[in-house]
């Protein structure tokens, strides 16, 4: 048979069977095998996102890499599957070499799609702009509802998945802006309020060893 493929989501379930005069379903996957049972084996993705496979009382029995899951006509626990794993649907049938006699052996390639990025949120970005130039500054009276929010070099909004710059008098800049100022000398100079701070400093110096 041509390869199959088929899209899952967690949550969803796949039935394998032998195929019948029905019209073809999305949810079906049907072989024209007579050892395969109506409704032989389910596929279906997990909430972890782990691809899982049973035998759901077949007569003629389920293998995954050689091991069968379950006894005839028992329902089996659930299998992790992976790619490279081998499923056999039922057992050739004796005396008889027409293809519609012989099991169903399949590989199997389970590819991961990765969810889709989260879109940018501006509000959330200046909400935590505003939150962490309020805490390294808590006595300050100038972050207001629309400070932080703008790179007063460029004049351009900060925008959310954007390299900035924090200067450590809490005023914020896109790091492409300044950064001519910072490859001359480890003292940097505010160019909205003028402050200087040594950008060396270590982290518990005091304010003193700015100008050491």
């Amino acid at each position: 048979f041509d390869p199959i493929e088929r899209d899952l989501k967690p949550g969803m379930f796949l039935k394998i069977g032998r195929k019948v005069e029905k019209k073809p379903q999305m949810d079906f996957i049907a072989f024209k095998s007579k050892v395969v049972s109506r409704v032989h084996a389910e596929l279906w993705v997990s909430e972890e996102g782990k691809v899982m496979f049973k035998d759901i009382g077949s007569s003629s029995g389920t293998w995954v890499n050689r091991h069968r899951l379950s006894p005839s006509g028992k329902e089996s626990r659930g299998y992790s599957i992976k790619s490279g794993d081998v499923i056999q649907l039922g057992m050739d049938y004796q005396g008889r070499q027409e293809d519609v006699y012989k099991s169903v052996v399949m590989k199997i390639f389970v590819t991961i799609r990765s969810k889709d990025p989260p879109k940018p949120n501006p509000q959330r970005l200046k909400h935590a702009l505003r939150a962490l130039l309020s805490a390294m500054n808590p006595t300050s009276q100038t972050i207001g509802a629309t400070s932080c929010t703008d790179c007063c070099i460029c004049l351009s909004p900060l925008s959310a998945l954007q390299t900035l710059f924090l200067a450590p008098c809490s005023h914020c800049f896109h790091f492409r802006c300044v950064m001519p100022l910072l490859d001359k000398t480890v003292m940097f100079q505010c160019p909205l309020c003028r402050h200087v701070a040594n950008l060396e400093k270590g982290v518990g110096e005091d304010e003193e060893s700015l100008y050491d």
